[in-house]
């Protein structure tokens, strides 16, 4: 099993402290959310990571190089205009034809998540958490037990559950979520895709289960965010 971290945002809403660090390294409580990220996966086995990097990559590669040096970097030199799916290609030659976890770096949670997917017999899933909808949410319908679609655009009333972006991804889905990525990438000139675009034709293609999670977890894009993470795991 490997770990995909796409972490190569700006994360403009988080000024000042995105000044000076990327948006994975802001501290919840005195730890940077990749680094959460990365003693939840090795304290289930995963050593094996790749970080997609962007802005303020130096700063994130040396961070990684004096505490974490098995971890892979990849750097998106244009992160700047391209959005997660471009981060997402970038990892094909190193994680195609391998299962893996890919999450964004901007939620921070609890290792039982992780353990939860790893341990399931479910090939693929989605981890998700019931109510807590607001406009950003992520959010997934199920129809016959799996996963139909993902979108923010989706109404609460219907939806089934949040995504908190955390997915477990096996051989045969990673192979087509690549597929898709170098059909939207490559042939039709769109860098600027989100990767859940590119899931939710998956979720017809082949089977990904929903997860419904039992740890805490909270995504930080803004201020408000990191002080509510901030009192939830404190």
């Amino acid at each position: 099993m490997k770990a995909v971290l796409l972490a190569a945002g700006l994360g403009t809403r988080l000024r000042p402290i995105t000044n000076k660090v990327p948006k994975c390294m802001v501290p919840v409580n005195g730890m940077p959310i990749i680094e959460k990220q990365i003693l939840n996966l090795v304290e289930n086995g995963i050593k094996d990571i790749y970080v997609v990097a962007g802005y303020k990559c130096e700063v994130l590669k040396a961070f990684l190089r004096k505490n974490y040096p098995f971890v892979h970097v990849i750097e998106n030199e244009v992160y700047d205009t391209t959005n997660n799916m471009f981060s997402l290609y970038m990892t094909m030659d190193f994680v195609r034809d391998s299962e893996f976890l890919l999450m964004n770096s901007d939620v921070f949670h609890d290792a039982n998540i992780e353990t939860g997917l790893i341990n399931s017999n479910e090939v693929n899933m989605v981890a998700c958490e019931h109510g807590r909808y607001i406009e950003e949410s992520m959010k997934i319908t199920v129809d016959n037990e799996t996963v139909a679609h993902i979108s923010k655009q989706i109404n609460p009333e219907e939806a089934y559950a949040t995504s908190i972006d955390v997915y477990k991804i096996g051989v045969e889905a990673g192979n087509i979520l690549f597929d898709m990525c170098i059909d939207i990438i490559e042939k039709q000139g769109n860098r600027n895709s989100w990767t859940e675009v590119a899931l939710d034709q998956i979720f017809s293609k082949i089977e990904f289960y929903p997860y419904n999670i039992e740890g805490r977890w909270f995504e930080i894009d803004n201020h408000k965010d990191l002080a509510a993470a901030e009192e939830l795991f404190k």
